[in-house]
């Protein structure tokens, strides 16, 4: 149908030129000496325009013949790039697959086009310290560095290849270099926490991970665990500075005060430090608030605090949270404390049967020892004993004999 449509058009024109020209009766006198040549006026425009036609042809075909080289050399470059770009496409697709000696070769194919270079050297790295080839990695890191455009890309991928091989430093002087010359991405951090929990720098830990909660980047089971494993290690790293303890616990946050397992490790420094007065102004406001099996053990165990006192912060407790079992054995272990012996069994033996356990059982093997009945002590060693070992490790660090010397001495 187009092809009607233009056979059509250029009849019609035809015929209109045609008709034209029929009212044109003009000539054209062409003299060359001794020659004329008269023609009329319609042939010379015809002749014109064929001409120009002609000549524009002969331009063409001559800038298309000087320009050969040039189209030859981008035809190639063109096939090179898309080359390139093909084999760093199944490069990568092999790196994903967990191919990774194809990955690297397809990468190093890449390698001819430089827009793709930096690229290319990175998935490169990435595969063959998939392989553990360790000095081709580093050549290929190299490489990547020395790319304009990919720095930034080269720091990351450093850093995260020394956390996985356990080399912190290298990876905290990457991070270091990629916050110093770009933004603080939320990747970036997440690896520099990685890093700071292999070196052992709770301090900048704990700076890293408050940016990072800041933007909640990161699960809050996650931050919680990280929190309780850096502050327990700060508080026992200063466990012989009762003024570091105490320096260190006014640091913590309202959130952090509310994690039980960071005021454990704090009551437990202040305990270590002689300050036991501290230990137990810093746990009963958290057990008046809430009850926790580990704090309410730990506040038992107290030893320079008087053991009357919390007894009856104790009582208190369990009108507010009954007949907890955890409560229960520090009743019994305050009790013993304070030779209040009938106290004692019962608040054990009710703790015995309300969690039967190692613990139960050996607190009160302990107390019928140091009551004489012997016979009632082994039945209960030989049920702590059965209960299994991984329950003996597990007891508190402050035992009720210990506290039963103590106050019969």
């Amino acid at each position: 149908m187009r092809r009607v449509i233009l056979a059509l058009l250029i009849v019609s024109a035809a015929v209109g030129v045609a008709m034209l020209m029929r009212f044109n009766h003009g000539n054209v006198a062409v003299l060359w000496p001794p020659y004329r040549v008269d023609v009329s006026v319609n042939l010379v425009v015809v002749l014109l325009i064929f001409g120009a036609l002609l000549v524009h042809l002969l331009l063409l075909t001559l800038s298309n013949a000087l320009n050969l080289p040039a189209r030859v050399r981008e035809y190639r470059q063109r096939r090179r790039r898309e080359s390139a770009l093909a084999g760093l496409r199944d490069g990568l697709l092999a790196l994903f697959e967990g191919r990774f000696g194809r990955a690297e070769r397809l990468a190093q194919g890449a390698l001819g086009e430089p827009s793709l270079a930096g690229v290319a050297s990175l998935v490169a790295a990435r595969a063959a310290h998939r392989m553990r080839e360790i000095e081709r990695r580093d050549r290929w890191l190299e490489a990547a560095a020395a790319e304009p455009g990919a720095l930034h890309a080269q720091l990351m991928t450093a850093a995260e290849m020394a956390v996985e091989d356990h080399r912190p430093a290298d990876a905290i002087m990457a991070i270091g270099r990629l916050h110093a010359g770009g933004p603080r991405h939320i990747h970036a951090l997440r690896t520099a926490l990685r890093a700071y929990e292999q070196s052992e720098d709770w301090p900048a830990l704990l700076r890293a991970l408050r940016q990072i909660e800041k933007r909640d980047a990161l699960h809050p089971a996650a931050v919680r665990g990280m929190k309780i494993r850096a502050y327990r290690a700060l508080f026992a790293a200063r466990r012989d500075d009762p003024g570091a303890v105490q320096q260190l616990f006014a640091s913590l946050g309202p959130a952090e005060r509310q994690i039980d397992e960071v005021l454990e490790a704090a009551a437990q420094a202040f305990e270590a430090a002689g300050r036991s007065d501290q230990a137990q102004r810093l746990l009963e406001p958290a057990l008046d608030e809430r009850f926790s099996d580990s704090l309410i053990t730990l506040y038992a165990g107290l030893r320079g605090a008087p053991a009357r006192d919390r007894l009856r912060r104790a009582e208190a407790w369990r009108t507010q949270y009954g007949d907890e079992p955890a409560l229960l054995r520090a009743l019994g272990r305050l009790c013993a404390a304070e030779a209040l012996w009938g106290k004692a069994e019962e608040f054990l033996i009710l703790a015995e049967r309300a969690a039967p356990g190692a613990e139960a059982y050996l607190l009160l093997a302990q107390l019928y020892e140091r009551l004489g009945r012997l016979d009632d002590a082994q039945r209960y060693y030989r049920l702590a004993a059965l209960d299994g070992v991984d329950a003996l490790t597990a007891l508190p660090e402050a035992p009720l004999a210990a506290a039963i010397v103590v106050r019969a001495e």
